[in-house]
């Protein structure tokens, strides 16, 4: 349940609208803080320029809001709703959006899976670059020697190819 307090949210918004609605919430009066991930992708209809920048996560936006601001949220242009569940607003931790920047700010190749598809493995714990703190799955594939390491932030994986020396096993806890 939203307060007084600001809080971010998903705003899931019309196919391809994403930009535009970012727009918009810079246009409202007070103007509502959004954020939009972005992510670079390899799209090889185009020889020229392969290269293209779409969101991470279509057809959502972030939005940090407060129960003052629901109304003007849900209203503007090109919303369809705010990701709620049982008719409460789903508030996203700081720390995800935090997750989610530091991705957006890496240059590594990573590639987005559904948290379901998978293979899970052993802990561990990133000790260097930019992802250094956080903890994610060992996943089977990387064909160079490295290890992939599955992170997830809002039930999306993000597979990033990491060096031994930047991995840490997390012991397993005994039960």
């Amino acid at each position: 349940m939203l307060t007084k307090k600001f809080s971010w949210v998903a705003v899931m918004t019309h196919s391809g609208a994403e930009s535009l609605v970012a727009e918009r919430f810079g246009e409202t009066e007070p103007p509502i803080e959004c954020y939009l991930p972005m992510m670079v992708t390899k799209d090889k209809r185009y020889k020229r320029n392969p290269q293209m920048e779409k969101p991470m996560f279509p057809c959502y936006v972030f939005a940090r809001i407060n129960k003052d601001l629901i109304y003007k949220t849900r209203t503007t242009r090109g919303v369809m709703y705010i990701l709620s569940s049982q008719h409460s607003i789903i508030q996203v931790p700081d720390s995800e959006i935090e997750a989610v920047r530091a991705f957006e700010a890496s240059q590594r190749k990573f590639f987005i899976h559904e948290t379901s598809q998978l293979v899970k493995g052993a802990e561990a714990e990133i000790t260097e670059g930019e992802f250094a703190g956080m903890r994610g799955r060992l996943v089977k594939g990387c064909k160079d020697g490295n290890f992939c390491v599955s992170i997830t932030v809002m039930n999306v994986s993000f597979v990033v190819r990491l060096k031994r020396s930047e991995l840490r096993p997390v012991a397993q806890e005994s039960e």
